[in-house]
């Protein structure tokens, strides 16, 4: 009915031509009677209007937390703390699973007390050699001697002998089985051999009488004494790893048995830096010390700091700390189980904005640049706006059932506590706004090739005239940009159209 509308309307419009006055008369009466008979209720004329148009994009999303982490131990070792359910909120670098570290905090220690032995050895280096001095330095390893033997005595008769049965003499035995005979005993030899050896470091600190020679001796000699002393805890710490849990070591007793030995260790390393150190400090300053030397010993200096560094960078393995402040969605270890590598155990959404991801036509993708404004609806919640904001257009294309979309991410302006991950969200994208701007029906707008035109009304009936056209909206409008003007009538199509 329109085409035909149409075609007569375009005859009218046209120069009359001389064919003959009845032809032209009837001509317009078929005219008439068609327009009559078919324009209405579908043809109306509609006034042009000076307003306010919008154009937008309407797609669908599904919202998501702007920033979600799995978390995972980058080492295997026993879950010893759990902080965190799910539902807390963490704050960055808070603790939220950890490992048992002992064995690591051990090592940081002794790296560091190694790192603190080669400083002091440096320290003295720099300082230069003066009677004092040396006196000092004799006074400061006589010291170290008595003190590394009081730590070696307390690391074997307090620590160690506590799970030994008759320890200070040739029937001694551990008091847990474990399955390895071989280290039982090696663990067992290695305790009776260290009761004589303890004897007589503690008749020759006694005695309290060292020269500067017998320091120097004694010194060697206590070196040599803690070295077996750290072989026999770090096997004792071995067996203790494979005790076998019973009646007569009950899980919490293996436990205490073990901090005590990690303890022990740590403090028999640390006497044997600061023997080291003061021993070496006592050399360098009776024989004095060349450029080479204090080099060599800056050298060592850094090679300590390295080895901190590396052991605490392993000692970090056995904590997983909140990387971001935000809420734990998920925690699946459990106390006592042995953690896998790079399994996660503990998920977290970061504070911050919700986003909605989703994707957009070959045909509107045009029309959306960043920082869009948004409107987001829910089906959970009828006749509430979400304000929002297009902060991610991807400029690849992925092609779906031949056809091509692209992938845009917008961003809620508020953390209002009713977005949750996986809503489908309404996003009615603003893509332009337009104010004081001519416009009309899109019913009224007919094209024909790359022409649009439309009819407007005079006072003989109509006239065909074209138009350029700028934004449309989603309620049938559209920008007039040439062609027009403010209160000329135009001939529209469909039975909402205005009189």
């Amino acid at each position: 009915m329109r085409d035909k509308i149409v075609s007569i309307l375009t005859v009218l419009s046209k120069p009359t031509v001389s064919i003959g006055g009845a032809v032209v008369i009837g001509i317009i009466a078929i005219g008439f009677a068609l327009y009559a008979t078919s324009v209405s209720p579908s043809g109306n004329y509609t006034p042009v209007k000076v307003g306010t148009i919008t154009e937008e994009v309407d797609i669908s999303g599904i919202v998501k937390a702007s920033h979600s982490t799995d978390l995972a131990f980058q080492t295997s070792g026993r879950v010893a703390v759990i902080n965190v359910s799910v539902g807390d909120h963490v704050w960055a670098g808070e603790t939220l699973i950890a490992l048992d570290g002992s064995s690591q905090s051990a090592a940081v220690a002794l790296a560091k007390a190694n790192l603190e032995a080669q400083q002091a050895r440096l320290n003295a280096l720099l300082a230069g050699t003066r009677p004092e001095q040396v006196a000092i330095n004799k006074s400061i390893l006589a010291n170290a001697i008595t003190s590394a033997y009081a730590v070696s005595d307390s690391a074997v008769h307090t620590s160690a002998d506590q799970f030994f049965a008759n320890p200070r003499n040739s029937n001694a035995a551990l008091t847990f089985n474990i399955s390895d005979s071989a280290l039982t005993n090696t663990v067992v030899q290695e305790r009776i051999a260290l009761e004589p050896i303890l004897a007589a470091w503690n008749a020759q600190i006694s005695s309290g009488s060292f020269n500067s020679s017998d320091l120097i001796s004694a010194s060697a000699q206590a070196t040599q004494n803690i070295s077996q002393i750290s072989t026999f805890l770090n096997d004792a710490a071995s067996s203790l790893t494979k005790a076998q849990i019973s009646g007569s070591l009950s899980p919490t007793v293996a436990a205490m048995y073990e901090a005590s030995i990690a303890t022990a260790r740590a403090n028999v390393s640390g006497a044997l830096s600061a023997l080291t150190s003061a021993k070496g400090a006592l050399t360098l300053a009776e024989a004095g010390a060349t450029q080479n030397d204090i080099d060599a010993q800056k050298a060592s200096v850094d090679a300590a700091q390295a080895s901190v560094d590396a052991a605490q960078a392993i000692a970090s393995q056995t904590v997983i700390s909140a990387p971001t402040s935000g809420t734990i969605t998920a925690q699946n270890a459990n106390l006592g189980q042995t953690a896998v590598p790079g399994a996660p155990l503990v998920s977290i959404i970061a504070d911050g904005k919700y986003q909605a991801d989703a994707k957009v036509s070959q045909t509107d993708i045009a029309k959306i640049k960043m920082n869009n404004a948004v409107e987001a609806t829910f089906a959970e919640y009828p006749g509430v706006n979400f304000d929002a904001t297009v902060t991610t257009v991807n400029p690849a294309a992925t092609v779906n059932g031949g056809a091509s979309f692209y992938g845009i991410t917008v961003t809620f302006a508020n953390n209002d506590p009713r977005l949750k991950q996986g809503l489908s969200a309404n996003l009615h994208i603003i893509t332009a706004t337009k104010d004081s701007v001519l416009v009309i029906p899109s019913s009224a707008i007919i094209t024909s090739g790359n022409q649009k035109f439309v009819y407007v009304k005079n006072a003989n009936g109509t006239n065909k005239v074209a138009v350029e056209t700028g934004i449309g909206n989603t309620d049938g409008m559209t920008e007039i940009t040439k062609g027009l003007h403010e209160g000329d009538k135009v001939l529209t199509f469909g039975t909402n159209a205005a009189q």
